[in-house]
């Protein structure tokens, strides 16, 4: 392995770990020693590939964004319903929960931060134009002039997600992913037509 291979391969390593334990723990209990315990690296390995905490915790905040886009993209490109694709987005599966422990994790710091107040728009609005380009190529109204009608569907259907997930995460037993399924499919019904 190439040391440009190798060094991205370690950096994703502390990344992972980190994202675990911020799913886990929150940010503050995360540290390069417990990383560095994690990962069997040194703490000097650790801050190697990160100049600092903020550094690996912006990091992390963005691959959280990436992950949720990646299964999202996966499921579509795989020509899954859509129920199916946007299911993939709510805290049913172990791997979606740790993603939205983490948003939870972050989103304080985007109240106040306008580092990661950015990056939460950036990602909302990515968010929002694949949120209308799947609907309307699903639907078959991609160029027939339902702009407007797919724009206010992507802002209903990310608010959905979002006060879904966030009861979901903090009252599980009150919102069971048979529950969160329904809602999901309700809200799609018009627009999957596949």
């Amino acid at each position: 392995m190439s040391n440009a291979a190798d060094r991205r391969s370690r950096r994703t390593q502390v990344a992972r770990v980190a994202f675990d334990l911020i799913a886990e723990r929150g940010i503050e209990a995360v540290t390069f020693r417990q990383i560095a315990a994690e990962t069997g690296f040194s703490t000097a390995i650790v801050s190697h590939y990160f100049q600092n905490k903020n550094e690996l915790l912006f990091t992390i905040y963005c691959i959280a964004n990436e992950m949720a886009r990646e299964r999202l993209l996966g499921a579509f490109d795989d020509g899954l319903p859509l129920v199916d694709c946007f299911e993939t987005l709510l805290p049913i599966s172990e791997e979606s929960r740790k993603n939205w422990r983490v948003w939870l994790a972050f989103w304080g710091r985007a109240h106040v931060d306008p580092l990661y107040l950015e990056e939460r728009r950036r990602a909302a609005n990515d968010s929002l134009a694949l949120y209308r380009r799947m609907l309307g190529v699903r639907s078959g109204d991609a160029l027939s002039g339902r702009a407007q009608n797919l724009e206010k569907a992507a802002r209903r259907l990310i608010s959905l997600i979002a006060g879904l997930s966030l009861e979901a995460c903090f009252a599980p037993e009150e919102w069971p992913p048979d529950r969160l399924r329904e809602l999901l499919a309700d809200e799609l019904r018009d627009y999957d037509a596949t």
